[in-house]
């Protein structure tokens, strides 16, 4: 844990034009303050692996929600509490703790360094599973935004993703996988291996 090191991370954020480097930059910060290491998940994770097709501002993180010691430190850090949001102005980034643990696999997990400290983030393979797992949600799952950022992930990181991993977790769901995704994951990687076979030309 370093104060110092969270200063440094969160005024480089406010001076960084990049948004998702910013969001990084202060999921940084958080971990530097935090008992728990927090995991950035949502849309920033979305276009870390998938280069920028998210367009929402919050950053979520996979951590329990700060303790009263830990949001003291936050506050003199300049965050400002907002329902369960911490927004901090210099940067404009929004933080939301949307689950306490996180629905994939640890081992998974990647941290890579940024500035004078780490982030850690989902992994594709399950940040892909997550995405199809919210396609579900939807009476017309091709046209929801959720298909089309498992397809983006899909098409983005198709060499990275474990896809003896991704089939085995969908599989595990039974037979009757009455969310349906089995069938979302089919349909997405039907449509992404038609895009690898004959991807537009540029300017289409």
């Amino acid at each position: 844990m370093s104060v110092s090191n969270a200063r440094a991370l969160l005024a480089q954020a406010a001076e960084e034009p990049n948004r998702v480097q910013r969001h990084l930059l202060v999921a940084a910060a958080m971990r530097e303050v935090l008992g728990h290491e927090p995991i950035v998940v949502g849309g920033t994770a979305e276009d870390l692996y998938a280069g920028g097709v998210y367009v929402e501002t919050d950053l979520d993180l996979v951590c329990p929600f700060p303790s009263q010691d830990e949001k003291a430190l936050l506050f003199e850090l300049g965050f400002e509490l907002d329902g369960r949001h911490f927004y901090h102005p210099p940067s404009h980034v929004a933080v939301e703790f949307p689950e306490e643990t996180l629905a994939g696999d640890q081992a998974r997990v990647v941290r890579r360094p940024i500035g004078v400290g780490w982030f850690a983030v989902i992994g594709v393979d399950d940040l892909y599973l997550d995405r199809i797992r919210q396609a579900t949600a939807y009476p017309d799952r091709r046209r929801s935004r959720e298909f089309g950022s498992a397809f983006a992930v899909s098409l983005a990181a198709f060499e990275d993703i474990d896809w003896g991993y991704v089939e085995h977790k969908v599989k595990e769901r039974g037979p009757d996988d009455p969310g349906g995704m089995l069938e979302i994951h089919k349909a997405v990687r039907r449509k992404t291996l038609a895009a690898l076979r004959d991807p537009p030309e540029p300017g289409r």
